[in-house]
């Protein structure tokens, strides 16, 4: 099973960077936005025109992915006891 989401990662991280490429081939201009999350210290940003509604978009689904890292933590370790082995 996470031999396959590993698989689908790679898919889907160089189907961005093809149509990444191809956008940028074209020589019109874009906009873009990102988040970057260093330790506790998230980094957001955006440039071009669409680049404030889309750095917000970058932010709320950063947000998402660290509730949800938090919720899969929990589920995993629910039930152990600190310091307990794994059987």
């Amino acid at each position: 099973m996470s031999a396959r989401l590993v698989f689908a990662g790679f898919i889907l991280l160089a189907a961005g960077f093809v149509i990444l490429v191809a956008s940028s081939l074209q020589g019109t201009s874009g906009s873009a936005g990102g988040f970057i999350l260093i330790g506790p210290v998230p980094i957001v940003f955006g440039s071009g025109p669409s680049g404030t509604p889309l750095a917000a978009l970058a932010l709320v689904a950063g947000l998402v992915m660290l509730v949800l890292l938090a919720v899969f933590l929990r589920r995993a370790t629910a039930g152990r006891r600190f310091g307990e082995e794994n059987p």
